[in-house]
């Protein structure tokens, strides 16, 4: 998708927005790239109050006016990115700007984790959705998968044809809904998986080897010697055809036989 700016039009995609979003009256929301504010005056009337955040001022002194009858909107001008995600917010509710979709989607993810009982729902550019509802052995299979579903339960809720947005952009979107587990997310085990994925159409043996200058040792002769008391089995098969738990797994041998370190 290009820089240039859609407005969502589909009253049927709001509506499947609000209801996955299961907003009370309790509930403050955070909305990121809130736009022309059509869906935020959706989420208004429902909610305790609402964190309008969006980086084009215009749009944003545009949507002060259009919805200056909610008093329960603070309007926020700002890169999302760059601004700390207010402490009393309890859901995230965005239609995501899809150029930061990544860098986004791992601060919502972190900032999820440290609050059980939130959760977001999110509109993605299908392929990018695609990828964090992947499984093992295929080719969407990645890192951005592992992390996602790692740290959160992923769950889509509905396609979205490029129809319902103006003006009509190249792709499909959908929206998906994270909600954080409740484990601790060990960033080690994160880091550890990230230099494998690097080379995940490899054996795990060769993304070990390959990667061995983010390891705790980075000589071949020495890794060799470490990973011979690991499973050959594990060892010879491919990197993204491992499970979670699989993964899981294998970085607490890393750690054992200390080729790498928590």
């Amino acid at each position: 998708m290009n820089n240039t700016k859609v407005f969502l039009k589909d009253e049927k995609v709001f509506a499947r927005i609000i209801e996955a979003s299961e907003l009370t009256e309790t509930d403050t929301v955070l909305e990121i790239g809130s736009g022309d504010g059509r869906l935020t005056g959706r989420i208004a009337p429902r909610v305790k109050k609402v964190y309008a955040v969006e980086k084009d001022l215009n749009l944003l002194d545009a949507s002060k006016v259009f919805l200056s009858e909610h008093k329960n909107i603070e309007f926020v001008a700002g890169d999302i990115l760059e601004l700390n995600f207010p402490d009393d917010v309890d859901k995230i509710v965005a239609n995501l700007p899809y150029a930061i979709s990544s860098p986004v989607t791992t601060k919502i993810v972190h900032f999820l984790a440290k609050k059980p009982g939130s959760f977001a729902v999110l509109m993605y550019q299908k392929e990018f959705a695609e990828r964090m509802l992947a499984f093992p052995g295929i080719k969407d299979y990645s890192m951005l998968t592992v992390f996602c579903q790692y740290t959160s339960k992923v769950r889509k809720i509905a396609n979205v044809s490029k129809n319902s947005f103006r003006p009509r952009p190249a792709v499909d979107s959908m929206i998906i809904r994270l909600e954080p587990k409740n484990k601790r997310v060990d960033e080690g085990f994160l880091a550890f998986t990230k230099l494998i994925f690097q080379h995940k159409k490899k054996n795990l043996y060769s993304a070990i080897m390959d990667s061995r200058r983010g390891m705790s040792v980075d000589s071949k002769d020495e890794l060799r010697r470490r990973l011979a008391s690991m499973d050959k089995t594990v060892l010879k098969e491919k990197v993204f055809f491992f499970s979670i738990e699989e993964l899981e797994h294998i970085y607490e041998e890393a750690v054992r036989v200390k080729i790498w370190s928590r």
